[in-house]
């Protein structure tokens, strides 16, 4: 977050800005998202890791386009329940964050769009993940605005390796029931580090710049 005087940058995308230095002594709806974004680094820095370890193995010279499913010839030792689980919980805590940024700025702009709008426009792709698979497995309710692909989709392995990292959602399901089809395109492929690059620049970009710095080489 950026501080610009008596005020504070939120979203560097959209211009939201609320007034004080919310973030020299957090409390509350600041304090929940120092806690999610910390959160959030973490589970980046875990999922970037197995991004660079595949890519080294499979692609070293990035001169391949790969996509693949499982355990992949080299992925053995890669954590993949754990990784699974990570993008569960990024899932969630994204959106919390997004989310809550959201309703901030509405709440002192009425005219902004409102919470669930605003996480829309922002992360649909997460959004979609999180109310189909990681909030709940589509298969485990009965909601009617799941069809029959997208709940057996959520409980499917998930982990897919695209273009040099993870991804959920990559693989899409279709299932022909009772003379009916449906398919679970509405879970779309993300990526958890490259999502998470994206949020930095939009709401953290001196978190992304100091990284930056920290991997250059000296001269």
């Amino acid at each position: 977050m950026e501080e610009r005087g008596r005020s504070t940058v939120l979203d560097h995308f959209d211009g939201i800005v609320v007034p004080g230095d919310v973030f020299s002594k957090p409390a509350n709806e600041f304090w929940a998202l120092v806690c999610l974004w910390s959160g959030m680094e973490y589970l980046y820095r875990q999922c970037v890791k197995c991004d660079e370890t595949v890519r080294q193995r499979l692609n070293p010279d990035g001169k391949f386009m790969i996509s693949g499913f499982g355990n992949l010839p080299g992925t053995e030792d890669v954590p993949k329940a754990l990784l699974t689980c990570a993008f569960h919980w990024y899932a969630i805590s994204a959106c919390q964050y997004v989310r809550t940024v959201g309703a901030i700025a509405h709440r002192h702009d009425s005219d902004r769009p409102r919470p669930r709008e605003y996480v829309d426009s922002v992360i649909p792709e997460v959004v979609a993940f999180r109310d189909k698979v990681a909030a709940h497995f589509a298969w485990t309710t009965e909601n009617k605005k799941d069809n029959e692909a997208e709940r057996a989709a959520s409980v499917l392995p998930p982990l897919a390796f695209v273009n040099d990292a993870y991804h959920v959602g990559a693989n899409v399901l279709h299932v022909r029931r009772a003379g009916k089809s449906s398919d679970s395109k509405s879970i779309s492929p993300w990526s958890l580090s490259r999502v998470h690059e994206r949020l930095r620049q939009r709401y953290w970009p001196e978190a992304a710049s100091s990284e930056e710095r920290s991997s250059t080489p000296a001269d």
